[in-house]
């Protein structure tokens, strides 16, 4: 029988078809989530409190011959962790890096774009990265990224980038209106201090896609 689970804080899509023995797209795909999948653009940036439907397992057949032996692999695990990082606005390109994932410890270099990729396990909770001759250390929890047309996703969104806007929390504020105006000001977009269209559609394309930050002009201030 189908599971409507509810969406807790640092579930996705993918650590949910590795608890249920299912592909993760056998699940967003599944028709009683189309609501859900027309709200949320990504599986795995989803809200706490949204509504998933675990579809029931459906049986496959394969036909092999016997007295032989067979390699089955399942598709969709791992999962494919990616992350572009920057020191101010340049790209932390070339760089070696470390990343411990729940005792795991995997080691690589990042690209010309300063993009780490690395597999990891569809269930990881939590992260430590270690990366460039500074050992700069970053903690990440994975599957905490909210939606972006929440709040909460967009204070985490500029956060990534340096705009501190205090607490996490799905309230628009005083902070969260001083660092929009920053950020709009940094790219050029009108300065509202409101999450209007452009802006979102600007803070997506910069931080949810690897991407070059535009070049500085004279008068606009970094991120805090």
């Amino acid at each position: 029988m189908p599971i409507r689970h509810v969406i807790k804080q640092g579930e996705s899509v993918i650590s949910l078809s590795e608890k249920h023995g299912l592909f993760a797209d056998t699940i967003w795909n599944d028709p009683a989530n189309a609501e859900l999948k027309a709200k949320r653009k990504d599986m795995n940036v989803l809200m706490p409190g949204d509504v998933l439907v675990i579809p029931d397992k459906r049986l496959k057949e394969v036909r092999r011959e016997t007295n032989n032996v067979h390699k089955f692999q399942r598709k969709g695990i791992p999962a494919i962790f990616r992350l572009q990082l920057f020191e101010i606005e340049k790209p932390r390109a070339n760089q070696k890096f470390t990343l411990e994932v729940d005792g795991q410890q995997f080691e690589g270099q990042t690209d010309s774009r300063g993009v780490l990729e690395q597999a990891i396990p569809a269930n990881s909770k939590k992260g430590f990265l270690t990366i460039g001759p500074d050992k700069f250390r970053v903690e990440i929890d994975f599957g905490y990224l909210d939606p972006i047309n929440e709040i909460s996703g967009v204070k985490k969104r500029l956060k990534n980038m340096g705009y501190d806007c205090g607490a996490p929390t799905n309230e628009m504020n005083d902070q969260l209106r001083d660092q929009l105006k920053k950020f709009q000001k940094r790219f050029e977009l009108e300065e509202t201090g409101q999450t209007d269209a452009e802006t979102l559609k600007k803070l997506e394309e910069l931080h949810d896609n690897p991407k070059e930050f535009p070049a500085l002009s004279n008068d606009a201030p970094q991120g805090e």
